[in-house]
């Protein structure tokens, strides 16, 4: 009988589901809903109700098809990252999740996520270098990972406070420039050691802007998966796009739905982050943290929050 494995990731924007059979590799279901969990998180440093619900019952869809394919919930392996590291309201929903829902989710550090990231991403992205340097934007955190093509081993990682989700509130709030200059500044001796020319990305910020180079209407993932953007493509959508609000973005480019509202920020984050690291040209993958914990088969102790 062949086993089957579910993970879900839980980000500040995205709850990412993947089910699939482990060897052979498989997938049965690979699904994706925009909560936006971590909006407004940084003002009220709670999760808002609105969002907990989406969250909640994301997650509840996704626990009834993992049954439909004979994992029990008690069997998903589920992480949670940067807004859940920070939200105080955040033990009380996952207590909830578990108690209602039968899933538990495991809060997990900065390093764990790159390190996790990293297995996904490694899953399926050939290298010609023998090291690179990833960058996965989510909604609360940017990470930037060093990793050593040869052995898979990450040389060192950085996470950086600012996400889709946070840069598209300090937007609202007019704080964007001092906000993202001050981690700039923060980690500035730690930055310059991930200046690269190429840069290795994953998660929804990127693969939307590579749709959205594309003019795709509807996401299309085979398109998307191992394709190269110069940084001046990205420079291009930010110049085009860069003051439009999220009805423009749908009109435009209806894939986005909820992430619409995340996508300006992410943008705008994603430009400056190019410039900051002297990057020429983006190679974009649809793999990453669900796929390493799905690979891994469970959470390290050493991973988790404290």
């Amino acid at each position: 009988m062949k086993e089957i494995r579910a993970s879900i990731d839980i980000g500040s924007n995205s709850v990412l589901l993947l089910l699939a059979e482990v060897a052979p590799f498989k997938e049965l279901a690979k699904l994706s809903e925009v909560t936006g969990l971590g909006k407004g998180l940084d003002k009220s440093g709670v999760f808002a109700e609105a969002p907990l619900e989406e969250t909640f019952n994301a997650l509840k869809r996704y626990a009834d098809v993992c049954r439909q394919h004979g994992v029990l919930p008690e069997k998903i392996i589920a992480t949670a990252t940067e807004a859940s590291r920070v939200a105080k309201n955040a033990p009380a929903f996952y207590q909830r999740v578990l108690q209602e829902l039968g899933i538990t989710v495991k809060i997990i550090t900065g390093q764990g996520e790159a390190a996790l990231t990293t297995k996904g991403i490694l899953f399926n992205t050939h290298f010609l270098e023998n090291q690179v340097v990833v960058m996965d934007i989510g909604g609360a955190s940017t990470e930037f990972i060093r990793v050593d093509t040869r052995s898979f081993k990450i040389i060192d990682s950085i996470s950086l406070k600012v996400g889709a989700v946070r840069a598209t509130d300090w937007l609202k709030d007019g704080s964007f420039d001092t906000s993202l200059a001050k981690v700039f500044s923060d980690n500035s001796t730690a930055l310059d050691g991930y200046n690269t020319s190429v840069l290795h990305c994953v998660a929804g910020t990127l693969t939307s802007l590579g749709n959205m180079h594309l003019g795709n209407k509807d996401f299309i993932e085979d398109e998307v998966h191992g394709m190269q953007l110069k940084a001046t493509d990205i420079q291009g959508l930010y110049q085009r796009c860069g003051l439009w609000e999220p009805g423009q973005f749908v009109q435009e480019f209806p894939f986005l739905g909820k992430r619409s509202e995340a996508i300006r920020g992410g943008l705008m984050l994603t430009s400056h982050l190019l410039k900051r690291l002297k990057v020429e040209t983006v190679v974009i993958s649809t793999y990453g943290l669900r796929y390493g914990t799905f690979l891994e088969g469970k959470v390290p102790h050493e991973y988790l929050a404290k």
